[in-house]
C-alpha cells in the first residue's frame, strides 16, 4: 500500500530550560515514533518554542520567519495528503494559524490543526483581533483536534455551529511507565505527602496552596508538601515558607526529571494542581497514572479528566477554602485516597494510553 504523505508542524526538540518534555512535544514525538510511520511518510517542521530560554524577541521573530519560508517551500515543491499543525496560544497561533490558511488555500491537502494550550481561552476572551483570526482559521481548515469535550464545545461556540470537523483526541501518556508502580500504604503516624509539580507561578495556584498549608499546620495535621518546579515566584514562595515557619512542612525539589520524578511520584499520596488556566495537564495525567488521589481546578480539560469525588476532586480556581477542605478530607481518609487513585489509574489507561490515542490518529489519517 502506498504511504500517505503528511507535512507535520510541531515540537520535536527538547530545548526547554527545565529539560522537560511538554505535552505537545511528547505527543508529536510519540506520533512520529509510532506504528503510524509504517503507513506515513512524514515531512517535519520543528517549532519548539524558546519561551524558557533567554532569547530576544527579534531572534524569535527571525526563527518564525525562517520557519514560514521553510513551510512555504514545502507547500510549493512537495505534495502532501495531509498537513498536521500543532499550535499553542498567542504568537504561536498567529504563526501556525497562518500556516494553516496557506496550506488550505495553496494546496489540495487536508489541513488539520491541533490547539494545545489552555491560554487559548484568554486569546478568545480578551484579544478581539486574535479571536477573529482563530475563528477564521477554525472555519477554513478541514479538521480541528480538540483535547476534550470542553474544548470541543468552546470551539464550536466560537464559530457558532456544531461541525464534524471538531474531533476529540485526548493527550497521550506512556501508561506502561507507571502501571507497575506500587500503591503507597501509609504506616501509623506517617506523614501524608502532598505533591505540587508545576511552574512555581501565581497562575498555577501556588499562593492558594501555601495558604492552605498554613491552615493545615494550624490544625496540626501530619503532612509534607513537596514542591517540584521552578518559576518566577519561586523565590517569593521560599521566603514566605521561611517567614511563616513552614520549613518542616515544605520540601523544595526544583525541577524533577526521569528517575527522580518517578521517585517523588512513588512517595506521593496526594497530587494537587490549583492552576488558573490549563489545556490538558501532563503532570495531572502522570499522577493519575501512578494511582494518586488528585485535587485540581475546574479549568481547561480538567473537568473532563476528573469525575468529582470518583477519581479525584475538583475545586474552583483561587478558592483557598475549597483547596484546604479537599486536602484535609484526603489526609484524613486513607481508604478514599486509595480508591480515587485506583479509579484514576484505570481512567488514564482507558483514555490516554498511547495505543488508544494512536488508534484515533489512524482513523484521522484513514489508515486501515
Amino acid at each position: 500500500m502506498k504511504k500517505k504523505k503528511v507535512l507535520f508542524v510541531g515540537s520535536f526538540l527538547e530545548t526547554s530550560k527545565d529539560g522537560g518534555v511538554g505535552g505537545q512535544m511528547f505527543a508529536c514525538k510519540t506520533i512520529i515514533n509510532s506504528k503510524l510511520s509504517n503507513s506515513i511518510d512524514w515531512t517535519l517542521i520543528d517549532t519548539t518554542a524558546d519561551s524558557n530560554i533567554l532569547t530576544s524577541k527579534i531572534n524569535r521573530l527571525k526563527k518564525a520567519v525562517f520557519r514560514l519560508i521553510n513551510f512555504i517551500s514545502k507547500l510549493i515543491f512537495f505534495k502532501h495528503d495531509y498537513i498536521l499543525i500543532f499550535v499553542a496560544d498567542g504568537l504561536s497561533f498567529w504563526e501556525k494559524g497562518l500556516m494553516g490558511l496557506m496550506g488550505k488555500f495553496l494546496t489540495k491537502s487536508k489541513v488539520i490543526i491541533a490547539p494545545r494550550s489552555g491560554f487559548i481561552i484568554n486569546d478568545i476572551n480578551n484579544n478581539r483581533n486574535l479571536r477573529a483570526f482563530i475563528k477564521l482559521v477554525f472555519k477554513k481548515v478541514d479538521i480541528v483536534i480538540c483535547q476534550s469535550k470542553t474544548w470541543q464545545v468552546l470551539f464550536e461556540g466560537l464559530i457558532g455551529e456544531k461541525k464534524s470537523k471538531f474531533i476529540i483526541i485526548e493527550n497521550l501518556i506512556d501508561f506502561d511507565k507507571y502501571k507497575s508502580l506500587p500503591v503507597r500504604n501509609l504506616k501509623k503516624n506517617e506523614k501524608v505527602n502532598i505533591l505540587f509539580m508545576a511552574w512555581v507561578t501565581r497562575n498555577k495556584g501556588i499562593f492558594e496552596l501555601l495558604e492552605s498549608v498554613k491552615n493545615l499546620k494550624t490544625e496540626n495535621f501530619n503532612f509534607k508538601l513537596i514542591i517540584a518546579g521552578l518559576g518566577q515566584d519561586y523565590e517569593v514562595i521560599v521566603s514566605e515558607v521561611h517567614r511563616e515557619g513552614l520549613t518542616d512542612y515544605v520540601d523544595f525539589q526544583g525541577w524533577v526529571l526521569g528517575d527522580k520524578k518517578t521517585e517523588i511520584l512513588n512517595k506521593t499520596d496526594i497530587f494537587v494542581l490549583p492552576t488558573y488556566f490549563d489545556g490538558y495537564p501532563n503532570s495531572l495525567m502522570e499522577a493519575m497514572a501512578c494511582g494518586k488521589a488528585c485535587i485540581a481546578t475546574k479549568v481547561g480539560s480538567i473537568p473532563d479528566i476528573i469525575n468529582d469525588y470518583e477519581n479525584g476532586i475538583l475545586i474552583d480556581k483561587q478558592n483557598i477554602k475549597q483547596l484546604y477542605e479537599s486536602l484535609k478530607y484526603l489526609i484524613q481518609n486513607d481508604e478514599v485516597r486509595l480508591k480515587m487513585g485506583l479509579m484514576a489509574r484505570h481512567n488514564i489507561r482507558d483514555i490516554n494510553s498511547i495505543p488508544v490515542g494512536i488508534s484515533k490518529y489512524k482513523q484521522l489519517f484513514n489508515i486501515q
